[in-house]
């Protein structure tokens, strides 16, 4: 190991970091962006200082949580492109599970605005580009073989994830038949 790369972190302190983002997750769905870090420390049973010494800011820690969303969303649609040839069931089988996991995390969407802090947006810009890359083969198997509209790109996902987010979240509040409108999301897609 040179002395220029990281060391790693001790199990304790990975464990700790986990805790954070995890209790961060519960903590930002119930207060959205008012959440303080003394409230994340609390429901991960750690001290302040322990937060701040793996994330010295809102944003970083928030930065982490939509990075860590990315790593998720990326790790479903590499599976899914390992498991089958077919581009289209590869690239359907990705959203319907990604619509799962944000159906599961509708109270986390409905409280926050990811956009609103840039600083916590650039942190999460790396695994973005990674998930963008890995969704963009799964795209273009799927037109290849036929089965995709040939218009729908990889740069039109983002909108499409927070389109069904809204809705995802807003059904709490509203009559909305979610798992109709994500039906009409992937119809409108085959090609």
């Amino acid at each position: 190991m040179s002395s220029t790369e990281p060391k790693p972190q001790r199990a304790d302190a990975r464990r700790n970091r986990e805790r954070i983002v995890e209790a961060a997750r519960d903590v930002f769905a119930e207060a959205g962006l008012q959440a303080q870090m003394d409230d994340v420390a609390r429901v991960a049973c750690v001290g302040v200082g322990t937060v701040y010494r793996h994330f010295p800011t809102k944003a970083a820690l928030l930065g982490e949580l939509m990075a860590t969303k990315f790593r998720q969303h990326a790790e479903v649609a590499r599976r899914w492109a390992a498991q089958t040839d077919d581009g289209w069931d590869a690239f359907e089988g990705f959203l319907r599970e990604t619509f799962a996991a944000m159906a599961r995390d509708a109270t986390l969407q409905q409280r926050m605005n990811w956009t609103q802090d840039g600083d916590a947006v650039a942190r999460a810009e790396a695994e973005r580009q990674i998930l963008s890359g890995v969704v963009g083969e799964l795209i273009e198997r799927a037109q290849a073989q036929g089965r995709m509209r040939p218009t729908f790109a990889v740069q039109d996902v983002p909108a499409l994830m927070c389109a069904v987010g809204a809705v995802m979240a807003a059904r709490e509040s509203a009559p909305i038949d979610a798992d109709r409108f994500v039906e009409f999301v992937i119809d409108g897609l085959r090609a």
